[in-house]
């Protein structure tokens, strides 16, 4: 955060943080925060916000209170990103011998906003979704719905949260429309893009900052691939921040979620914590070590490991110079991690995927979530007056694809268990009182 009244970080210019709609008043141009302090505060006080505590993580919230939840994990991955972001200031030759540094009020807000865009049931509950959108040439996907809610779902219908340009650039992990990187011909999953066709003006917008060649490097996607989607290849800087943070707390504390769950072993750990035992980072050496080591507290040994293995992630992160000719900061640089560290992080999150998301019990819940969207999406585009009345104001008789749109926005705000009470009160016998959802 950099106050109003102390010296302006060159790191960040003018446009940075514009507004699309310029919906500060003028009491808040007078405010001691700056823009993306006040950036903070917008997605902090949203609802979509808030709903992240009854959304799935990777284990179902009605599974027990212990695990993460989105909100939960979207905390834990702004943690993380802001000691990314404080530990390169420190450290970095750049930003500690000048006085550029990370704004940790813009980090935090894309940290804590990442995840906004999820529907209820996890990632089965985005692929119901996109196969139910399908039907109308038109996708869903999670990342593209956080941009959506952000500029135009959440708060004000017309602006959105108004988020600042550099708030917004560091949402869009895909940055390139649906359609440039949609393959008609996968509908397994959705493609990974961050812009809904509806949304393309205002991310326009965003981009109008950089120059043409900026632009074109920013939303350059690879070649197209027989049974593929198209992928974006870059990212802003305080994107590729977000995304390592997000890496992160997926390969520490979803899995020790999973751990203490007894859906991973310790075998299954220590076979991977053994393969990774020689690396070159003192920290992630140690805290290896440290788990290896069978004379110490098993219970105080695990929670130590983890936290331990998230500090040395956080230090073996650097400053590229990727793009020296770029004017915009945003774009001329990038975060990374060692090739080593790389690998141990690929490793954790592939015992996440084989052992809890691939799992029976994950896979069963998912798979009803899925069902349970199908359902709702199909009785709420037949009849409009199942929706909320502030909803059905935007209803269409003349364009089913703008209906299907509104359906799809409303199911992907619910919370995982709204969901499930409104699937109740449609379809089932003893489907709730009047007032229960």
């Amino acid at each position: 955060m950099i106050l109003i009244n102390h010296p302006t970080n060159p790191f960040y210019n003018e446009q940075d943080t514009e507004r699309h709609f310029n919906t500060e008043n003028a009491k808040q141009r007078v405010s001691i925060r700056d823009g993306f302090e006040r950036d903070f505060g917008r997605v902090i006080h949203s609802a979509a916000f808030r709903r992240l505590q009854s959304k799935t993580q990777v284990i179902g919230i009605s599974e027990g209170d212990f695990h993460r939840t989105r909100l939960t994990h979207s905390l834990e991955v702004s943690q993380i990103a802001r000691g990314i972001a404080t530990t390169l200031n420190e450290k970095d030759d750049f930003f500690l011998h000048s006085e550029n540094k990370i704004d940790i009020s813009l980090i935090e807000t894309a940290a804590l906003a990442h995840d906004l865009g999820h529907p209820p049931f996890g990632h089965q509950g985005e692929r119901a979704l996109n196969k139910c959108m399908s039907a109308f040439d038109l996708n869903f996907e999670g990342n593209a719905h956080t941009f959506r809610l952000l500029t135009s779902r959440e708060g004000d219908r017309e602006a959105g949260l108004d988020l600042t340009r550099a708030s917004l650039l560091s949402i869009l992990k895909y940055p390139a429309s649906m359609k440039r990187v949609n393959n008609p011909d996968v509908t397994a999953k959705p493609p990974k893009s961050s812009i809904f066709e509806e949304d393309e003006p205002v991310f326009d917008w965003v981009i109008e900052a950089f120059a043409k060649d900026e632009q074109a490097y920013f939303t350059s996607v690879s070649e197209p691939t027989a049974g593929r989607h198209r992928k974006t290849v870059n990212k802003s800087f305080e994107c590729s921040i977000i995304e390592l943070a997000d890496d992160i707390a997926y390969a520490t504390y979803d899995l020790e979620d999973a751990f203490k769950l007894n859906l991973i072993k310790r075998e299954d750990l220590c076979e991977v914590v053994e393969q990774h035992k020689t690396i070159s980072s003192e920290r992630i050496s140690e805290a290896l070590r440290i788990f290896l080591d069978e004379s110490t507290n098993r219970h105080k040994q695990t929670k130590r490991f983890f936290a331990d293995l998230v500090s040395g992630f956080i230090h073996e992160i650097a400053v590229k110079d990727v793009q020296p000719n770029f004017a915009s900061n945003r774009l001329r640089y990038k975060a990374v991690i060692g090739p080593e560290a790389t690998q141990l992080l690929e490793d954790l999150k592939k015992l996440v995927v084989e052992h809890v998301i691939f799992s029976q019990k994950v896979q069963t819940f998912e798979w009803r979530g899925g069902k349970i969207i199908e359902k709702l999406f199909d009785a709420m585009l037949n009849d409009k007056n199942l929706l909320p009345e502030d909803e059905k104001t935007s209803w269409s008789p003349a364009s089913e694809r703008q209906n299907a749109r509104l359906v799809c926005d409303y199911i992907a705000g619910m919370t995982d268990t709204y969901a499930l009470k409104m699937y109740s009160r449609l379809y089932e016998a003893a489907g709730g009182r009047l007032f229960d959802i």
